[in-house]
């Protein structure tokens, strides 16, 4: 990220890389992996599509900067080993991932762990820089213009009115060319039918849950994201009706993406008992939602939401139900 860094000398590189994991090892992932694409560029880019919002000619100038940053290696050191990984974050800003990540959950060293941290340090520290770069018209002069600011004044390096430039033209004559046609959202209102259930889009990257693969099943686990071609879509509430009168379904587990629960969703599933809610998010239980389920039915909360969960669950489900922290 400093200093216009380059990665010739592998035997440079071998020894800073050694210095760096002897120092700090990065704790083992306890995220799924949740990326689309075939490599680290697709992926990087479904990323910032996806879960970002950028346009195509935005994530062709981050692509640009990435490409001469790290060639897109979540593994690369520069700088004597003080510079670290996709974007080269430079000493303080290298510490700072390392922490956030480890704090997070994720491991600092793979592609996930980066990029959410990538999110977390542009809406916190460069709010301005990611505002302008999500402003670009989906062009080819915007795509030269994300390169551009995205390597003024996000990146930094030695000679930036030199290599902005250069990166400018990247975006526009190599990832615009390639990407300016992808298109990475859902057709709002339409009905997916996979492996994992029936999902309705509800926007670019959101979709409801609205019934089961197999009826027959006895368990429901709805998920936090379900895949949709090359979309990696947030399960963000559960239709109305969705299970209704379902008297075979016995434990359900509700995904943590989940903010709202449709009316009658699980009306009449008489023999549903266990049902784990792993949103700590949910606003809205809509009238009748868990109505004549199984009697004495457990739901099983975070902590930090049982007394709010439970009281609003009391006007939507039996009044024998009872409320435990999972």
């Amino acid at each position: 990220m400093k200093k216009g860094v380059k990665f010739g000398a592998k035997v440079l590189l071998g020894i800073a890389f050694i210095i760096g994991c002897s120092l700090v090892t990065p704790r083992c992932s306890v995220k799924a992996a949740s990326l689309n694409g075939k490599n680290n560029e697709e992926k990087i880019f479904y990323f910032l599509r996806q879960e970002m919002g950028f346009n195509n000619a935005a994530g062709s100038g981050v692509l640009a900067n990435i490409e001469k940053e790290s060639s897109f290696r979540t593994e690369a050191t520069s700088d004597g080993g003080t510079s670290y990984g996709i974007c080269q974050w430079h000493a303080e800003r290298m510490s700072r991932m390392r922490a956030w990540c480890d704090d997070h959950g994720y491991d600092w060293s793979d592609l996930e762990g980066q990029l959410n941290y990538l999110q977390y340090e542009l809406n916190t520290y460069y709010p301005n820089t990611l505002s302008m770069v999500k402003g670009v018209k989906n062009s080819a002069n915007g795509a030269y213009n994300a390169g551009h600011d995205w390597c003024y004044y996000f990146e930094v390096p030695s000679d930036r009115d030199y290599r902005a430039k250069e990166r400018g033209d990247l975006a526009k004559n190599k990832y615009w060319p390639k990407y300016k046609n992808v298109k990475a959202k859902l057709k709002k209102g339409k009905v997916y039918v996979t492996e994992l259930g029936t999902f309705k889009a509800t926007g670019d990257f959101e979709v409801a849950f609205k019934g089961m693969a197999n009826p027959d099943a006895i368990s429901l686990d709805i998920p936090n994201r379900v895949k949709i071609g090359n979309i990696n879509a947030k399960v963000t509430s559960i239709a109305v009706r969705a299970c209704k009168g379902n008297e075979k379904l016995e434990e359900v587990t509700i995904g943590a993406n989940v903010t709202k629960i449709g009316k009658s969703a699980f009306y009449g599933c008489s023999n549903l008992n266990d049902i784990t809610i792993k949103s700590k998010k949910v606003k809205t239980f809509s009238k009748g939602c868990f109505k004549n389920i199984g009697e004495g039915a457990t739901f099983y909360v975070k902590g930090g939401v049982k007394k709010d969960y439970a009281k609003k669950l009391k006007k939507v489900a039996p009044e024998d139900i009872s409320v435990k922290k999972e």
